[in-house]
């Protein structure tokens, strides 16, 4: 059947509708007309599938990835890159007026890289190694053009091996080298020269040196279960608008909820009297006390514990820094911060349907500005 793509919904799927119902299509964008084929029937909703585009929108280039249309990683690369950044202030701007009745104009951060720019990629085991495919099947590639080269050469060299065992594999580039992390049972000699460390069912089997990123004068020692940001090269351009928000002065005391590595509360510390980081993984609290020690930074504290059981009665401070996971902060943890006497909050979230709902909830503050 022929459907003319009216719009887009905020994961990227194109919008167009049959008899009045609403059918999304992943792949397309605005403008384009394409056969299609339904395979996902819901109540007030279907899937679609594109069989052709019978008529491209003029916006649409062709997406430089071979397997851009099957696999699930990547949702507007048929569009220019300026323009998938238009797609995503409109989303945001969308969002928060549907959600909080709130006009908002982001300040946009575009990646300083559209393509190998990711220092983590998870790859799955099926038929064959690959990523998640549209379908939710596994997608055999050949590289995928979000990492750089020497995560692509261990890919396919990992790909020579007996994976019959594997199920799942995790390479995270690192400014030194590249940390393997086996989910299974593989034989390694012949990877641990692309490889700093390797890693095999949580346990490490092979260490040549720890593994680090540099940013901006801080360098962080990154463990294999640790949380980092993605996109390295933004990094920087990100902490440096928490600093502009912060605005911090030497009798500051900041509390760094999920701190992870500790890569904030160590990149803001010579801006404030003293920094407490909490996160629920040890490896990365282990690895954020042996950051701060490694960069001389003596003001920066760390806990490792729950954020919703450790928040109560180390909450007190003049500035709140969230970094949340995408599902959010929890409703214990929004009750807190509603309740503390803390005059700014500064909320990092990878997720605008979830920030949006927390800043529903968070009541006690007002919202200043969306960057």
């Amino acid at each position: 059947m022929k459907i003319k793509i009216i719009g887009m919904d905020h994961t990227g799927k194109g919008i167009g509708k049959i008899d009045d119902k609403v059918i999304f299509i992943p792949k397309t964008i605005t403008g384009d007309e394409c056969e299609i084929d339904i395979y996902k029937q819901y109540k007030k909703y279907d899937v679609g599938r594109v069989k052709e585009i019978a008529a491209a929108s003029s916006e649409r280039v062709a997406a430089k990835c071979p397997y851009y249309l099957i696999c699930g990683g990547c949702n507007i690369s048929n569009l220019p890159y300026d323009k998938q950044v238009e797609f995503k202030v409109a989303k945001i701007k969308n969002i928060f007026k549907k959600y909080l009745a709130i006009e908002v104009e982001p300040n946009v951060i575009p990646s300083l890289e559209e393509y190998r720019y990711r220092n983590k990629i998870t790859y799955h085991n099926g038929a064959s190694l690959g990523l998640i495919g549209e379908d939710m099947d596994i997608v055999d590639i050949q590289e995928c053009l979000l990492v750089g080269d020497k995560v692509n050469q261990l890919y396919k060299l990992i790909k020579q091996e007996d994976l019959k065992q594997v199920k799942m594999v995790t390479i995270r580039e690192c400014d030194n080298g590249l940390i393997l992390i086996i989910d299974g049972k593989i034989g390694v000699d012949k990877l641990k020269d692309k490889c700093i460390s390797i890693y095999i069912n949580n346990k490490c089997v092979y260490k040549k040196e720890d593994g680090y990123i540099n940013i901006g004068d801080i360098r962080y020692k990154v463990s294999p279960n640790s949380f980092f940001q993605i996109n390295t090269s933004n990094i920087s351009r990100l902490y440096n608008e928490i600093v502009k928000y912060g605005s911090f002065n030497k009798n500051d005391r900041v509390i760094d909820l999920y701190c992870g590595v500790g890569s904030i509360s160590l990149y803001i510390a010579k801006y404030a009297k003293e920094v407490l980081g909490i996160e629920i993984i040890e490896d990365a609290v282990r690895d954020a006390q042996d950051n701060a020690q490694l960069n001389g930074i003596t003001n920066a504290k760390f806990l490792a514990g729950d954020v919703a059981k450790l928040i109560d009665d180390k909450i007190r401070g003049d500035i709140l820094i969230v970094d949340p996971p995408r599902i959010g902060l929890d409703e214990h943890t929004i009750d807190i911060i509603n309740k503390t006497k803390i005059k700014k909050l500064i909320y990092v979230s990878c997720d605008p349907m979830t920030l949006v709902r927390d800043l529903k909830l968070l009541d006690n503050y007002v919202l200043m500005d969306v960057s």
